[in-house]
């Protein structure tokens, strides 16, 4: 099944029909002459061990849960420039444990803290983690202090949950929430903590960083909505995502939120994907994901998964009913208008040439 991204007429047996993607109108932020070359920022926290390189070295590359017990702990300030497409496009910071980011003269970092950043403070709930708490409200009240806190979108990954019951998750949840929020609130701090339960062993972690990616670009974010909703409507979807192939994070998706058990079925189709295809390809990643690239997976309970490539790694995942697909060929028409919307919205953001 592949849609032909030159025919611009809708199917004999469908041009009658009302459910047709109406693509809406592009915003025009205020300020958009003013976009820099300036890269958003994820900034790793945690104490030694709690693992952040470990996921840092799963998501953006590729590494096997079990493969990174055998890590070494970060005794040094790391970075990285993670360019996957127009928005996975950041420089990933991962902080030794054991430093201080704005006490220690040894090692300032204050001037990292410009700018679009995203904190994630990472703690091994595996272990005593009051030591860890701690170091979140000193970061965050120090950050207030030099007037840094305002810009900076702060996150709370309560990691390796793999180890816990689902009592367990929830109980250490609430704490970490209550104690955080307490002693923040306490010093006169009053912010929007984000908190996730993850794991590199399953894909929280990959669902966790799909929001941190999305609150780095918030101009683009109802945009995108707006268009994932007009495909998702006409076409009777159940569910409709965004994704960064190369890292299983979604971009966006549509203004209904995405139970876990939907995202792990869309990983495990974008997986399905890939496998399959690099039987008959060369082993060059991603090389099997071009313009026609159109897949579809049919479930016993009825729904179907569809995928289909748009640009630049970026691959529209759908979940809908198999009586839906009497309407294929309207559904084909309207995936095809929905990825000419995102190339204006490409081409009017960023300035460029359309993306293939």
């Amino acid at each position: 099944m592949y849609v032909d991204d030159d025919d611009e007429q809708i199917p004999n047996s469908y041009s009658q029909r009302p459910q047709v993607l109406n693509t809406p109108p592009l915003d025009d932020p205020e300020g958009e002459d003013d976009i820099t070359d300036v890269k958003p920022k994820i900034l790793l926290f945690g104490l030694r061990r709690s693992g952040k390189t470990s996921i840092r070295k799963v998501v953006f590359h590729k590494m096997s849960a079990n493969e990174t017990i055998f890590l070494e702990s970060t005794t040094k300030l790391e970075h990285e420039d993670v360019s996957r497409n127009c928005f996975i496009d950041y420089v990933i910071y991962d902080f030794p444990g054991q430093a201080d980011a704005l006490e220690d003269s040894a090692m300032d970092y204050s001037h990292i803290f410009e700018g679009k950043c995203a904190l994630i403070f990472v703690i091994d709930v595996l272990e005593e983690y009051k030591d860890a708490l701690d170091k979140i409200v000193n970061t965050l009240v120090g950050l207030d202090n030099k007037g840094l806190l305002d810009n900076i979108e702060v996150f709370v990954f309560i990691h390796k949950v793999d180890g816990l019951s689902d009592d367990q998750r929830a109980e250490a949840l609430k704490d970490i929430n209550f104690k955080v929020n307490d002693e923040l609130s306490e010093a006169g701090i009053q912010i929007n903590l984000k908190t996730q339960l993850t794991s590199v062993y399953d894909y929280s972690i990959f669902e966790a960083l799909s929001i941190v990616g999305q609150k780095l670009i918030p101009e683009l974010l109802s945009t995108f909505e707006a268009l994932l909703n007009a495909l998702k409507e006409p076409c009777g979807m159940d569910r409709v995502l965004l994704f960064d192939v190369a890292t299983k994070c979604y971009i966006a998706t549509d203004t209904e939120s995405v139970p876990t058990n939907k995202y792990e079925m869309c990983c495990d189709m974008l997986d399905l994907v890939a496998d399959v295809s690099n039987i008959y390809t060369t082993p060059e990643c991603f090389s099997f994901y071009d313009s026609k690239s159109f897949s579809s997976v049919h479930l016993d309970n009825g729904t179907v998964i569809l995928t289909k490539y748009i640009c630049n790694n970026l691959t529209l995942v759908c979940l809908l009913q198999e009586s839906c697909l009497a309407e294929l060929g309207l559904i084909e028409y309207n995936i095809a208008k929905f990825s000419q919307g995102m190339d204006d919205v490409l081409r009017s953001h960023f300035k460029r040439k359309p993306v293939k």
